[in-house]
């Protein structure tokens, strides 16, 4: 477990949702929020299809699907700075 040191700031949060058509995934960048480590991230949809992260860093990951997903897909990046 990476233990970050805490700088004193307040978390950083960036939400954003998209609405894709026959994906099995979705990159995402949040290169703006100037990130020291992998952030946690929180990834949901509009309708019942398993959701799970891969390729995690400070600036960028990957939100897979299931299976093909037509949609929209809403997640909330939260990490500091």
């Amino acid at each position: 477990m990476a233990i970050t040191k805490n700088t004193g700031d307040y978390p950083r949060i960036y939400s954003c949702s998209d609405t894709v058509s026959g994906v099995t995934f979705v990159d995402i960048n949040y290169a703006v929020l100037g990130l020291v480590s992998p952030p946690a991230i929180n990834a949901m949809t509009s309708i019942d299809v398993n959701v799970f992260l891969s390729d995690v860093t400070a600036s960028t990951a990957k939100i897979n699907f299931s299976h093909t997903f037509v949609g929209t897909v809403y997640y909330t990046v939260i990490g500091f700075k």
